[in-house]
């Protein structure tokens, strides 16, 4: 059922206010949606003249014509106004209707505006409100949002209220068109989007949601990983390369703790503490989530961290030495192939790695898993974790010597 908008406009004198010569201040009080606001219009009448019913002043006292013009001319404002945000597809308010009226409006903002201000603000509050990996995405979102308007109106910037369902999925075209992006790199796209597109629904820069009807909906995919074998082989082999070296054994270190990049990066020697077992444990929280993970250290992790202990390139209290993720992803590339191994993987498939070849296929329970992991939902671990057919085997051989099956 469609909405239907209210509004009503009335003028009144305050007889209890007159002032020394008798005279009262005349208000307007401006109803819409439900909401009302009264304000004086810096006009004074004197109150017998007053015509309660016509809601003006009795056109046979003097001045007025002057007075009832004023009125006159404040109602017509009023209804345009009322017309214009009606137009303009805005949330109609008595305040919207009294700033147009008395040109105090400020002026909405635009689609890149808004994003350009959100981005802003996300900026700003990087390392406590947001991170920067979140940051740099919605700037990869600005960036595709203007070459679309640019692309699609010939504009650099376009209304709140243009931005409809029509608009979201041409918007959607040309990320998996022009910009070649998958699916799930889409639906990212549409998230970020749908969220700045309900800022502005919540301060009533536009009436409904664009998303209203839009499903965004994700793929699922198997994560790349490696087998045991593979990291085995990964783990064995010898390269001349310092930096090499370095990679490979910051990726086994992530493939022992589940550490994502950018908590490897920022972990420090405060973060590695005696566990309730009197073993040496990682406790720190996720950047991404700012969910505490707990980390029992298995040996392989904790012969790495002692062996990078010293290591010159090491800054302030840091666990381990770094490049930048871009560099860690095609340098792991090279020892890949080095490996004879013919798969893409990316420093993040060390995460991967820790959920299924290390923990989950060696029978520790998903519950624990997942605390290691940092998640806050236990459903986000099944998603990121990919049973193994080992794991399977080992679990129905342990049913069938529960069952004395042969």
């Amino acid at each position: 059922m469609k909405e239907r908008n209210t509004f009503s406009l009335f003028f009144y004198i305050r007889t209890d206010r007159l002032d020394n010569s008798g005279m009262a201040t005349l208000y307007l009080r401006i109803s819409s949606n439900g909401e009302k606001i009264a304000f004086s219009i810096n006009r004074k009448v004197e109150s017998t003249s007053w015509d309660i019913s016509r809601g003006m002043v009795n056109p046979r006292t003097k001045d007025a014509s002057e007075v009832n013009n004023f009125i006159q001319s404040l109602k017509s404002k009023a209804y345009e106004a009322y017309r214009q945000l009606l137009d303009e597809q805005k949330v109609v308010t008595p305040s919207r209707i009294k700033e147009i009226i008395f040109g105090t409006r400020k002026r909405d903002l635009t689609l890149i505006q808004l994003v350009e201000q959100h981005n802003k603000q996300m900026e700003a509050g990087i390392g406590y409100s947001s991170t920067y990996g979140n940051f740099k995405n919605f700037k990869t979102t600005l960036n595709y949002l203007k070459e679309f308007v640019h692309y699609t109106f010939r504009k650099t910037d376009i209304m709140l209220s243009e931005v409809d369902q029509s608009f979201i999925s041409d918007y959607c075209l040309f990320i998996q068109k022009v910009k070649k992006c998958g699916n799930n790199g889409t639906m990212k796209h549409l998230q970020r989007l749908k969220k700045v597109m309900n800022i502005a629904l919540e301060n009533e820069w536009i009436i409904k949601s664009p998303f209203a009807r839009v499903k965004i909906k994700f793929h699922p995919y198997d994560k790349i990983i490696l087998t045991k074998e593979e990291l085995e082989i990964v783990e064995n082999l010898y390269v001349n390369s310092p930096k090499l070296a370095l990679v490979k054994d910051a990726f086994i270190l992530s493939c022992y703790t589940g550490l994502s990049y950018v908590d490897l990066k920022n972990l420090t020697r405060e973060s590695i503490v005696l566990g309730i077992d009197e073993t040496p444990w990682i406790i720190t929280r996720r950047q991404k989530t700012d969910i505490k993970a707990r980390i029992p250290l298995l040996p392989k992790a904790i012969d790495l961290i002692d062996k990078y202990k010293e290591h010159p390139k090491l800054k302030g209290n840091h666990v381990f030495p770094m490049y930048s993720n871009q560099k860690m992803n095609d340098y792991l590339k090279e020892l890949a192939k080095l490996a004879g191994i013919e798969k893409s993987i990316s420093f993040h498939c060390g995460r991967h790695i820790f959920a299924t070849v290390i923990t989950l296929a060696n029978g520790v329970p998903i519950e624990t898993v997942s605390k290691a992991l940092g998640h806050t939902d236990i459903r986000t671990t099944q998603i990121y974790s990919r049973v193994l057919d080992e794991k399977i085997a080992f679990d129905f051989d342990k049913l069938r010597k529960s069952l004395n099956i042969d």
